[in-house]
This record gives structure tokens, C-alpha cells and sequence, in this order.
């Protein structure tokens, strides 16, 4: 499978630059999505930096949204949740791959991933691709 992932451009940087959290070390980053998760609210993009500090943009999903997220991953351990989401009817959202080999990316359920590609590119981010390799 060739993976491209999402793209943040230019366009809406203060906007991005507001919203997202700021850059949380491992020991945080459960405590602050699992705290998002009771208020009603799942990151919709997810990028690691190349200290391995992660951030997020969160989003209220409509009423029925399943998701899953996940950062700081290997590329094969990548593939496994890919696999596994997939199997579940998940799309693969956003995905950011950073200087080190390191991904983090988010999944929905199908029925609600135009309404997240819409959401993302309020931001200026790209949805991820992928494409079968033949």
C-alpha cells in the first residue's frame, strides 16, 4: 500500500495555529484526548513532531461518529491498525508522517468522513490517500 498523507498548507495558518493544542509529551497526550473524548470532542488531525511531542485539532463529530486515532506509530504498526479500521468500515482521515519514519493518524467511519474532509479543509489540511501498489 502507497500512503500520502495529509497536506497543510498556507491557507488558514493563524486559524491552524489557534486551534490545534499545544505540543504534549507522551505522558500527556492520553490524559488530554481521553479528557477531549468525555467533553464530546476527537481530534481530527494528528502530527508528531520529530521529539516525539504530539498535537492535536479537535472537532465535535455529529451524533453517531466512530473513530479511531492513533500517534506516534511505526510504519508497520501503522499498517496493522490501517488493516484493522478498514475491516471495521473506517476510512483513513488524516494521516501527517514525520521526519523520522513516525506516523499518527485518524480514522472515521465512513458515513461521516466527507463531513470531516469538509472540516479538515476549513484548515487548509488535505485528507490522506492511499493507493494499492501494483
Amino acid at each position: 500500500m502507497n500512503y500520502t498523507p495529509s497536506r497543510v498548507t498556507a491557507e488558514n495558518e493563524t486559524l491552524r495555529q489557534h486551534s490545534f493544542t499545544r505540543w504534549l509529551s507522551r505522558d500527556l497526550m492520553q490524559a488530554t484526548v481521553d479528557f477531549c473524548k468525555n467533553i464530546g470532542l476527537i481530534p481530527i488531525y494528528s502530527e508528531t513532531s520529530p521529539d516525539h511531542l504530539s498535537r492535536y485539532l479537535f472537532w465535535r463529530p455529529p451524533q453517531g461518529a466512530m473513530f479511531e486515532v492513533r500517534s506516534g506509530r511505526q510504519r508497520g504498526q501503522f499498517e496493522q491498525f490501517d488493516t484493522a479500521n478498514l475491516a471495521h468500515g473506517y476510512k483513513l482521515l488524516s494521516l501527517h508522517i514525520n521526519e523520522s519514519d513516525v506516523y499518527s493518524a485518524v480514522w472515521i467511519s465512513k458515513d461521516h468522513y466527507e463531513t470531516a474532509v469538509k472540516i479538515l479543509s476549513s484548515y487548509g489540511i488535505t485528507c490522506a490517500e492511499k493507493k494499492e501498489v501494483v
